[in-house]
Formats: C-alpha cells, structure tokens, sequence
C-alpha cells in the first residue's frame, strides 16, 4: 500500500515537473497521413527506429560522393554502416546512436572539403545529433525495463519480433508491452511526433516567464507569413491547454493530500 502511494506521488510529482515549461514546435513534414499514431510504446519505438535508420541511409547516399571523393559509393551506407540490428530494442538503439555520432564527426571533420551549402551540412548534422541524443534516451527507457539483459524470450532487436508482438491478442501482448508511466510515454510519443522532420520554430515557455524562441536558419532568411501567424496561433492555443492542464493536476494533488491525512 506504501509503495503504491509513493509510486503516485513520484507520477504526480514528475507530471508537475514537466508543467514548469512548455515547448511549441512548428515543423516542416514531407508527407502527412491522415492515420493515427499506435498506443502501444513497442510499435512506436519500431516506427523510430525505422525512421532513425531511414534517415541515416538517406543521409549516407547523399554525402557519399562529397566524402573520400566518393570512394564510398557502392560499399556499405557511409553512415549507417554494416546493420547488425533491425529492430528495436536497446542494442537497435544503441547501434543508431553510435552511428549517428560517428557519422556527425565524419562531417565535421570534412566540413571544409563538402562542396554544398554549410547551412545545408550544419543541418544534417543537427539531425544526425537529434538522433544520437534521442536513441541514447530510448535505450536508457528500455534499460531501465532490463531491456539491455540477454535470454528474453521476445528479442525485440531482431527485426522479425515487431511482427510477432503485433500478431498477439490480449494478455499474451500485455506480457511483452512496456509498463510505461506518463512521463515516459511522452517521451516516446514526442520522438515518434517529431521524428525527422525539420523544426524551423521553436518556443519554450517557463513557468518564471521566461520565453524562448529558436528559429533555423533557413527560415530567418527566408520567413513565410502564414507559418508565423500559425504558430503564434499554435502558442495561443497550448497556453490555454496548459492553464487547464496546471489547473486539473493541482486539484488532484489537493485530493490526494485529503486522502494522505486520512
């Protein structure tokens, strides 16, 4: 009874945690569907994952005649390099993190030989950092669940588990599903929103009133009206969310005070 008590006041308190800021992002996507993302943390990390290696692929086509004087066409990816893990799971990740790393300090330490645009390259490798720094956050989640030990019978870092996982029904799917709390189904559900989508406009709001607002680059130079006004409109619209928000999760832990001192 103790522990379940202290377990919902480490939730509350991680969810009041995350209330003292908010961030508004604006982001510039290829494609849209009109499909709505899986509720399950497993199928979520798969489709990151998927992106993650994508992406890494694209990015090693595309500078692989820029690098080496393109010694490396042909060969295995520049930057995704040799796949040893399909899936998901903490070696996945870990393998995409190593990856991105190795492949943002390539470009840097080539940066001057690359002959395209250097906004264009500091970009890709802000992307390739995105990556990196958000693979190391996933398998950190997936090690705090013992992902990172070996003999599980449903070894989500081989590519062919996913299909198996999807098949289940019920609590055979429950067995192999993530427990996870609030705070790190958002971090998941925030990896699988943003992907690798470019991020033009970003704006942080603090509960002290601080306010920042990070614009790239390419956008700064070249600002589109109607992209401005939507995310001021988008700001608009998640303070009045978050004032709800603050509100709701106030009151509960008033409740839970009341049901404490009983």
């Amino acid at each position: 009874m103790l522990r379940n008590k202290r377990k919902i006041w480490s939730q509350v308190g991680s969810a009041l945690y995350d209330l003292t800021h908010l961030e508004v992002n604006t982001i510039i996507k290829e494609d849209m569907t009109t499909s709505k993302a899986s509720d399950s943390p497993r199928i979520l990390l798969h489709e990151i994952a998927k992106k993650y290696s994508l992406k890494l692929t694209e990015l090693g086509e595309k500078y692989a005649g820029h690098l080496a004087g393109g010694s490396h066409k042909n060969k295995t990816n520049l930057f995704r390099g040799r796949i040893e893990h399909e899936g998901s799971g903490y070696k996945s990740f870990r393998e995409l993190s190593s990856r991105a790393k190795d492949a943002c300090q390539l470009l840097k330490g080539n940066k001057s030989t690359i002959s395209l645009n250097e906004e264009e390259v500091d970009s890709d490798m802000m992307m390739l950092k995105r990556i990196e720094m958000i693979s190391d956050d996933l398998r950190g989640l997936l090690k705090s669940f013992g992902e990172h030990k070996p003999g599980k019978d449903f070894d989500f870092d081989n590519k062919g588990t996913i299909s198996k996982f999807r098949a289940e029904k019920g609590s055979s799917a429950e067995k192999h599903e993530l427990d996870v709390n609030l705070r790190q189904l958002m971090v998941i559900r925030k990896a699988h929103d943003v992907g690798t989508e470019r991020i033009i406009l970003q704006t942080i709001i603090g509960m002290d009133g601080d306010v920042t607002t990070r614009v790239s680059k390419s956008f700064a130079y070249n600002p589109v009206t109607f992209i401005n006004e939507m995310h001021e409109r988008s700001i608009t619209i998640s303070i009045n969310y978050w004032k709800a928000l603050v509100q709701i999760i106030s009151e509960f832990g008033q409740s839970l005070l009341k049901i404490k001192k009983k």
